[in-house]
């Protein structure tokens, strides 16, 4: 019977111990969303707004309540058409990725607010059919990010994330020719382990 008893006591202290951690935030959290990558264009012959639909993941590390490290990637799922007819010009997101801090205030057990800046990439593609010229240029362009947002928590571990960031300006470097506004909002849901 005393033999029994150190077997009961170190069972029964894994079992609490795995309940526990089953309770605790891990601190690691992944997610998915879907944003508006947008373009504002100016140049000396006319001005556009572009706008192209972007669906990514993220992945995360919550260091504390009040900041988290995340990597973010994203691929375009909608391009814009730039001309009509027989001539035709796509513009188009072929991926995004982001590594940024985030910096939260909870305001409450649901609600937070936070700003986040790190780093970001975008690589655009263009391609043309119009008379006497065809083909196709990709570009990349990458720099300081930085934005806003807010989280609010449907479960315990499941939450409803939206924030606005501005990304690098899309510029033609060789002429100057234009000069770009560029921002991402996005909404997702994020599941911390």
């Amino acid at each position: 019977m005393f033999k029994l008893i150190p077997t009961v006591v170190l069972a029964g202290s894994f079992f609490t111990a795995a309940g526990y951690a089953q309770t605790q935030d891990s601190g690691f959290y992944l997610g998915g969303h879907y944003g508006q990558h947008k373009v504002e264009l100016e140049s000396d012959i006319a001005d556009a707004d572009l706008k192209f639909g972007v669906a990514g993941v993220s992945a995360g590390y919550q260091l504390s309540p009040f900041f988290a490290l995340e990597a973010r990637y994203a691929e375009g799922i909608e391009d814009e058409q730039i001309f009509d007819g027989n001539d035709s010009a796509k513009f188009e997101i072929d991926r995004h990725m982001a590594l940024m801090a985030r910096g939260s205030i909870p305001l409450g057990e649901r609600f937070s607010i936070f700003a986040t800046g790190g780093y970001g990439e975008t690589r655009y593609a263009l391609s043309y059919d119009i008379p006497g010229l065809t083909g196709s240029e990709t570009s990349t362009e990458k720099g300081l990010i930085y934005g806003a947002g807010a989280a609010f928590n449907l479960t315990e571990r499941l939450s409803l994330v939206a924030d606005y960031t501005i990304l690098p300006e899309l510029e033609d470097e060789e002429d100057g020719l234009f000069k770009s506004d560029v921002s991402l909002m996005t909404v997702g849901l994020n599941y911390r382990f």
